[in-house]
């Protein structure tokens, strides 16, 4: 009697409960080797359950078996991994420490099994996912040829995966890049494109890419997709194998997958290739490592193909590009100190008032990690939330990552010359100060550390630009916040390494402070202190010299006699700060012991005293003064022929010295202007042609633009306060016109009561490079806002006196993030915001806009908006339907508005409340409660 063949499923089946068991005796029966990996093979063996419980039909369908051939796969590399991992922790033999942290931060281990396991697990969990994916809409699909329509149970399995059915390390920041990356793939234009995902490990590549693939633009647009996910191991025939399987299925009826594995690696290659040959086909290489393994998979794909591929290596991504081939590449960053505490609270209770800063604290010693915040917040989830077990985490951390210190130093020792320097010059700060991107990289400059090649245009801070962010790609510095446009403004370094460049420094002997107080990055011939910052420690010699006055000056000459850059972090109140600071520049300069200064940084320090004899440091090229309130300058300030910084923003002064022009090397001059410090143009023979910065400025009749301020060509950041008569105007608007670099751009004008005037402006279109616009005034010509240009990410109107809707032109700007309207910058009734309009917009503010009674929000508007905020807009009635189709809001401030009716049109009396009141909800009145009602699902908070 012939014996049947088990059926597909029956296979499949017994495989995946082969794999569920072995996971549950791992789980159950071998604890003490989990070592912090437990949740990883918790998740591993919910995910394989859910797949038992969904993929039968599926299975057993004629025509569609190779999924099941995918499955059994799957299962093989789960009993691969979980086999490996016991042998691995068992010949280690090494004591259990189930309770410690590292072992949730896998990033920070430095040894190659570990990451080949971290690896080995990511690639199984980002099949699942793809596989669940998949099985759903195969499911889907077959219930609806059937029945034509979808079964309730189907339903749920198409849902999106929640935390309980497979855990995604990152829950917060992808909606802008999931945006740009279906745009790019679905546009339907030009030939072969690749799109790169790049970003250091943990940052989230695979997941952002799982998104993408699963969206419903994606899989509508696609009807071929594939997933491969590339092993460390990389064989060309296996990839071929797994590639083909997704292909085929269900092309041909009777088509076997086991086919597929008989076939040689010409015959696969063919066969992909003739299956790629008409439609439009998406294909996904995750975890790209080297340059060969995309070398052996990209003849594959044909001209029209879309491929998207996820890397480390950003060599690979910019090989790309071809003849035949255009690139893209989407770098992924690390989150901020905001975007990780957003991640951090989504993954635990609410967080007790008492803990916050415990928990940012841990948020912080993540370095932007989602890997490394998720592990955190999971840990905690599961202690008590108390101020000793919140401590208790932080130290683990802690001690945990000092195990890191040998990685990071061979990463650090490996960097290029440049960069080490540069790093080294973050020591300065303290470990916790966040430091400003447009303060560092002027001090880089100033210092000499930039590397400027041979016959190279590019300027010195664009260089250092680009260092910055090759040490942020290293992990060597976190970002704590960033620019609309993308660029990194505030960092801090790696607390481990600032440690470690201090150690380096005491042990050579080229400074004596303690840890924490400042650190000298590189020695003089003479092995004389070539950096100082003051941060008040008692214990560093340089707290005596500054803050006392009994050290001679042979003794001082003695530690500063080849100072370089001169920091202080004296902020404390009175007139100590500037005193002390005042008299040791003082004796410096009679001394003749600092007259080799390049760097005086005093932003902060309460009125420095200035000592007159300022002008004999010909070297000096940055002076700090933000932040100060200093009143005056020396007259001597204008005898300073390297400057190339000058830094006055947020002080008293309103009048700089005639010799001011004589400057001939300033590069960025930041000026005062809420108190007017009016401008005196350049002589004709004077003029600074490489200054950048010219900001806070005040312009008055007496300011000459023709023949002055238009020889100023190469600026890129430009604000000015200005009280011009309109034919000076005209002429201010000519020049700006022609400012080819500008990236920012910030105007108000007003008249002689110091009340907001008439603008005038040329459209700004050609001015490619301009990414940041404040505009304050009445524009008298309304083709300004028609004629922006498409790379602005942040907009400010106040006081413009529109009267036709700005809205539709603003929409379409592609890549704008920031948009705030205010005091009656539109005069109007009717606000629309179409659909497709502000693709990546992620704040909107309207304020002060006296004549809105109407704001409608069209579906598919606003698309990612993440935060609204109207105020004062005392006329408008409703609020739109559009804002319940706004998934990702998750703000919506409203203030002073003092009748408005519901989505649903209900009219709800708002009472007036205390200015700046929040209110959450949980109200006795019984219509705030009825608009809770239809804003919470998309506003946990509300500004009334």
């Amino acid at each position: 009697m012939e014996t049947l063949a088990p059926s597909p499923w029956k296979t499949t089946e017994a495989s995946l409960v082969k794999a569920m068991d072995n996971l549950s005796n791992l789980l159950i029966f071998e604890q003490e080797l989990l070592d912090g990996f437990e949740e990883d093979f918790r998740l591993i063996q919910r995910g394989l359950a859910r797949m038992h419980l969904m993929a039968q039909n599926v299975i057993e369908e004629k025509g569609l078996e190779g999924y099941g051939e995918e499955v059994r796969f799957l299962t093989t590399q789960v009993e691969a991994v979980t086999d490996g991992f016991i042998s691995r922790k068992q010949k280690s033999k090494q004591p259990s420490c189930s309770n410690c942290i590292k072992d949730s931060f896998p990033f920070f281990k430095g040894r190659a099994e570990i990451y080949k396991l971290i690896d080995d697990i990511e690639i199984i969990r980002a099949s699942i996912l793809r596989l669940i994916s998949k099985g759903s809409e195969l499911g889907m699909s077959l219930v609806k040829a059937r029945t034509g329509t979808a079964s309730q149970n189907l339903e749920q399995q198409k849902r999106p995966f929640s935390v309980d059915d497979i855990k995604e390390e990152r829950a917060v920041g992808l909606e802008e890049g999931i945006h740009i990356l279906v745009s790019r793939l679905t546009d339907g234009k030009g030939n072969r494109k690749v799109i790169s995902i790049t970003g250091a490990r943990g940052v989230g590549k695979t997941t952002l890419a799982m998104e993408v693939y699963k969206s419903a633009a994606v899989t509508n647009h696609f009807p071929s997709r594939a997933w491969v996910t590339l092993s460390q191991d990389f064989e060309l025939k296996e990839t071929l194998q797994i590639l083909a399987k997704q292909l085929w299925m269900g092309k041909e009826e009777g088509e076997s997958s086991v086919e597929a594995e008989e076939l040689s690696v010409e015959e696969l290659s063919t066969r992909i290739k003739d299956a790629l040959k008409n439609g439009r086909h998406l294909i996904v290489l995750d975890n790209v490592r080297t340059l060969k393994q995309w070398d052996a998979l990209q003849s594959l794909f044909p001209v029209e193909s879309r491929i998207l591929i996820t890397t480390r290596d950003r060599a690979v991504a910019l090989s790309t590009e071809s003849d035949h081939s255009q690139r893209f590449i989407y770098h992924m960053r690390g989150l901020s100190d905001e975007e990780g505490w957003e991640l951090f609270t989504a993954k635990l209770p609410p967080v007790p008032m008492e803990l916050e800063e415990l928990g940012r604290d841990i948020v912080k010693k993540c370095m932007g990690s989602p890997r490394a915040i998720s592990a955190a917040a999971e840990i905690l989830s599961s202690t008590p939330a108390t101020l000793d077990h919140w401590s208790i985490v932080l130290e683990q951390i802690d001690k945990d990552q000092a195990s890191t210190y040998h990685n990071l130093s061979l990463v650090a020792d490996a960097l290029p010359s440049p960069l080490k320097l540069c790093l080294s010059y973050c020591a300065l700060f303290d470990k916790n100060y966040d430091i400003s991107v447009r303060r560092l990289i002027v001090l880089w400059v100033a210092e000499g550390l930039i590397e400027k090649q041979n016959g190279s245009k590019k300027a010195a801070e664009d260089i250092a630009e680009k260092y910055l962010k090759q040490l942020e790609n290293q992990g060597m510095i976190q970002v704590v916040k960033w620019k609309s446009n993308g660029k990194i403004k505030k960092c801090r370094m790696h607390h481990l390494l600032r440690d470690q460049w201090v150690s380096k420094a005491k042990k050579a002997s080229l400074v004596q402070v303690p840890d924490e107080a400042a650190c000298s990055c590189s020695s003089s011939s003479t092995g004389m202190i070539r950096r100082v910052a003051d941060h008040l420690d008692k214990q560093d010699d340089s707290f005596r010299h500054i803050h006392g006055n009994r050290t001679t000056n042979n003794a001082l000459r003695s530690y500063y006699g080849d100072l370089r850059s001169l920091l202080s972090f004296d902020f404390r109140e009175g007139p100590e700060p500037g005193d002390d600071i005042g008299n040791f520049l003082r004796r410096g300069i009679l001394g003749r012991f600092l007259l080799r200064l390049l760097i005086i940084d005093l932003e902060g320090v309460f009125r420095p005293k200035l000592p007159k004899g300022i002008g004999k440091l010909k070297e000096l090229r940055y002076l700090g003064l933000r932040g100060t309130y200093l009143e005056m300058l020396p007259s001597s300030i204008g005898y300073l022929p390297e400057l190339q910084t000058l830094d006055l923003k947020n002080t008293h002064i309103s009048t700089l010295p005639n010799t001011i022009w004589k400057m001939q090397r300033l590069r960025h001059l930041y000026l005062s202007d809420r108190y007017r410090c009016r401008f005196v143009a350049p002589p004709s023979a004077c003029s600074p042609i490489d200054l950048q910065t010219l900001w806070g400025a005040f312009l008055d009749e007496e300011s000459p633009v023709e023949g002055g301020l238009n020889r100023l060509i190469n600026l890129r950041k430009l604000g000015l306060v200005i009280r011009l008569t309109l034919s000076q105007q005209k002429s201010l608007a000519k020049w700006i016109a022609r400012l080819i670099y500008l990236e920012s751009l910030r105007l108000r004008s007003i008249d002689e009561s110091v009340q907001p005037s008439t603008l005038f402006l040329r459209p700004l279109s050609n001015l490619k490079n301009l990414s940041s616009i404040y505009l304050m005034g009445r524009l008298n010509n309304p083709l300004v806002v028609q004629k922006l240009p498409e790379n602005l990410t942040e907009i400010t109107l106040s006081l413009s006196g529109l009267l036709d809707d700005p809205m539709p032109n603003l929409g379409k700007l592609p890549n704008l993030r920031v948009l705030e309207l205010l005091a009656d910058s539109f005069t109007g009734t009717l606000m629309v915001c179409s659909t497709g309009g502000f693709p990546l917009l992620r704040v909107l503010k309207l304020w002060k806009l006296q004549g809105l009674e109407v704001l409608v929000v069209q579906i598919g508007a606003l698309a990612i908006v993440k935060d609204i905020e109207i105020r004062y807009c005392e006329n408008l009635k409703m609020i739109p339907n559009g804002f319940l189709h706004l998934v990702h809001c998750r703000e919506l401030k409203l203030k002073d508005l003092t009748e408005v009716r519901g989505i649903h049109g209900e009219l709800i009396q708002m009472p007036p409340t205390p200015r700046n009141d929040v209110l959450c909800g949980g109200f006795v009145d019984s219509k705030l409660q009825s608009f809770f009602a239809v804003v919470q699902p998309i506003a946990p908070y509300l500004l009334l």
